[in-house]
């Protein structure tokens, strides 16, 4: 697990330019998924919420300021040591690969994976274990790169999808939902986000499914 991340964080933080860089897109990223996941979502204050792949803990300090019971885990030693700064969560250093364990059965009201799955040895035994560790009714919210994007086609190798290579696996807005369905969550928001195009395009991309990410909510039964 060590030399894992220890290989990670020589991927991702190589420089100081590439530190910065992603330190500003990421908290701006999500600044949008918060929103969009916890007050869309109605979860409600004094819920317990764990973000997998935590990173910087920006997503976590919005949700401290919610008043929510927040979690995180992450490969990264960088990036834990960094969220510890700005948020209370309890923090984890931890390979997804090695599972859930660590928490009780039924415990959270709600689990995020920002651009967490394509990268795990197994997408479905990640799902199998959220579902273990959420609370009847609770919910999920994945986002990954949507492998049908406009900008796959334009960019082409450079891809955000094929250019890092720590992707294992990318999905469609098709096969997420029924990978998803069977492991036993019912499908409650599908649609694709974000980035790199003007709102209006965005609109346009989002009902034909060709935005760069996918956007899933799953709620456990």
């Amino acid at each position: 697990m060590k030399d894992d991340i220890s290989q990670l964080d020589k991927n991702y933080f190589g420089s100081v330019e590439s530190k910065y860089k992603r330190y500003k897109d990421m908290k701006k990223m999500q600044r949008i998924y918060f929103p969009k996941s916890v007050l869309k979502e109605k979860i409600k204050p004094k819920s317990k919420v764990v973000d997998i792949g935590c990173a910087f803990g920006f997503f976590l300090k919005l949700c401290d300021e919610y008043n929510l019971e927040t979690y995180g885990l992450d490969i990264s030693d960088y990036e834990i040591r960094k969220a510890k700064k700005i948020t209370k969560a309890k923090l984890y250093l931890r390979d997804i690969n090695d599972g859930l364990d660590i928490f009780s059965d039924e415990y959270f009201d709600l689990v995020t994976m920002f651009d967490i799955i394509e990268h795990v040895k197994s997408p479905c035994d990640l799902l199998t274990e959220v579902h273990q560790v959420l609370k009847r009714g609770a919910k999920m919210v994945i986002t990954t790169p949507n492998v049908n994007a406009i900008a796959k086609f334009l960019k082409g190798k450079q891809w955000v999808g094929f250019s890092d290579p720590s992707h294992l696996y990318l999905f469609t807005t098709d096969s997420l939902k029924f990978l998803v369905e069977k492991n036993g969550f019912l499908v409650t928001k599908l649609e694709t986000i974000f980035r790199p195009f003007p709102k209006f395009l965005q609109k346009v991309l989002n009902r034909t499914g060709k935005d760069g990410e996918i956007w899933l909510v799953g709620r456990k039964i």
